[in-house]
């Protein structure tokens, strides 16, 4: 008798214990579609000023807004004014382009002002690298006259020449390039002033006495 009393109370124990698994077990599958039903979390969109490149803005010190009022060009010395982390003669019509986009993005300027700028920016830039080129066809021409050059008082004015027009040239042309030619007249010019020297030396004869004194008859 007592063993059928200590049966039937362990059978009453087993159901409750399989109903609170139950219970787990579907609490556990509702929470797992509960999970599975939350949104996933959202990326920054790359065309917002989340945009990496939003940090290179200005990254340099040529005054855009400034630049945009100009009625006429720009001096090419400007040319090496920085913007993106460029100098601007390294900015192509590609770049422009590109911070035309990414300055609204930015919050650089509106649509409208940005638009206006970079079209200005790139007027500028294409007049300038023009009048540039002019500069470095004419540098060219230079180092051909100048290799050209013999030892002479008429070849040593023709350097100091080309140096003064290289100075009224100064802001036709990059730093770089003025330093460039400037290098290559002081070089001509102390090859044809040590030419000049060393032609008089092989000229004269340290032994010759020179012309005799010549006396007219009735001395």
């Amino acid at each position: 008798m007592a063993v059928g009393i200590l049966l039937s109370s362990l059978r009453g124990a087993v159901r409750p214990i399989g109903a609170v698994a139950a219970t787990l077990a579907l609490t556990v599958t509702l929470s797992g579609a509960s999970l599975a039903q939350q949104p996933a979390a959202q990326k920054p969109n790359p065309a917002t000023a989340d945009n990496a490149d939003c940090a290179k803005i200005p990254g340099g010190n040529a005054p855009l807004q400034r630049m945009a009022r100009l009625q006429g060009g720009m001096s090419v010395r400007n040319l090496e004014l920085t913007y993106f982390e460029m100098p601007l003669y390294a900015l192509t019509p590609s770049d422009i382009s590109y911070l035309r986009e990414l300055w609204p993005q930015c919050g650089t300027f509106e649509a409208d002002v940005a638009d206006k700028i970079a079209s200005k920016l790139s007027a500028l830039i294409s007049d300038a690298k023009g009048a540039r080129q002019d500069s470095l066809d004419w540098i060219s021409k230079v180092e051909a006259d100048i290799a050209k050059l013999q030892p002479g008082d008429e070849s040593i004015r023709k350097i100091h020449d080309l140096w003064q027009e290289m100075l009224n040239r100064e802001f036709e042309m990059l730093q770089g390039d003025l330093q460039y030619l400037a290098k290559k007249l002081s070089e001509k010019r102390d090859a044809l002033y040590a030419g000049q020297q060393q032609r008089q030396r092989t000229l004269v004869n340290p032994f010759d006495p020179g012309a005799p004194d010549t006396r007219d008859i009735k001395e």
